[in-house]
């Protein structure tokens, strides 16, 4: 069961439709949904401080620093004001929080393991903001002890669902997720991809038991045969019109492997053009 629903807002549009997604989680599972705004302390930092001072004019960056820290301020409650404007006007349950800090380090901090926290995968960018939600969404569900969703930019109703599924821990977990999910959002269709490197019976009947003992929902399953991170991104970019969530393990690999290899969960963060669900 979800506690509640944390949403990191930055004004982005990618982060206004994380927001659609979280007033639709919160109506569907009967859940409060929070608004998150954390004002990037990285902004506030003497290198940009300085390069902005020079920008806008002003003899030294102390003069500045005041000013900006309030203008950064006003602009996250004029943000969190909007968002608790469109959760009262969909009938949702919500609240607001903003705090100043590191943006991935706050939002994982505030949430609890059975919360899920929604992010847009591009946030803002401009010359003078270049650290918000958009370069840290991936930081976020590293980090994270809960669920993380990273969005696109469009809000889709979730109706059909892919499971990327290697039969190790943590997409067992996500499977598991998806049980408690299936029923309360109203998902119809469940797609459970594997990637295997060559045909094996063998291997097959094993992800065929394994899955079959923990989905507790209707499901189909698809094999797939090369490697992990090109057939999951060709599987969901040929069937992006079909499926509105992909879901998968969170970082299964060690980070020494990660380095030398790459890392599937950051690929498909980067790659797939629906929402991804992450879980560890």
């Amino acid at each position: 069961m979800v506690g509640r629903i944390l949403v990191g807002i930055d004004g982005s549009k990618s982060s206004w439709t994380a927001a659609d997604y979280g007033i639709y989680f919160s109506k569907k599972l009967k859940r409060p949904v929070v608004g998150v705004h954390i004002v990037d302390i990285r902004l506030l930092e003497t290198p940009f401080i300085e390069d902005l001072a020079g920008a806008l004019g002003f003899t030294t960056y102390a003069d500045i620093t005041p000013k900006l820290k309030e203008i950064l301020d006003e602009r996250g409650k004029a943000l969190l004001d909007e968002f608790a404007q469109r959760c009262r006007e969909a009938g949702a349950d919500c609240s607001i929080a903003q705090a100043f800090g590191i943006v991935a380090n706050e939002l994982v901090d505030m949430a609890d393991p059975e919360d899920l926290i929604i992010v847009g995968k591009t946030g803002i960018h401009n010359k003078f903001a270049p650290l918000f939600l958009g370069s840290t969404s991936e930081a976020v569900a590293r980090k994270s002890k809960c669920p993380v969703m990273i969005t696109t930019d469009k809000f889709m109703e979730i109706k059909n669902v892919i499971l990327a599924f290697d039969g190790r821990e943590k997409s067992v977990h996500a499977a598991q997720y998806l049980n408690d999910l299936y029923k309360d959002i109203g998902i119809e269709k469940l797609t459970v991809i594997t990637v295997l490197e060559e045909k094996s019976e063998e291997k097959e009947k094993h992800i065929k038991e394994l899955l079959d003992s923990t989905l507790k929902v209707p499901y189909e399953e698809k094999f797939l045969y090369g490697y992990p991170d090109e057939e999951i991104e060709k599987f969901i970019i040929g069937n992006k019109d079909a499926y509105q969530l992909v879901a998968m393990g969170a970082y299964g690999e060690s980070r020494i492997k990660e380095l030398i290899l790459g890392s599937t969960t950051s690929f498909i963060i980067h790659k797939s053009p629906i929402p991804v669900l992450l879980v560890k």
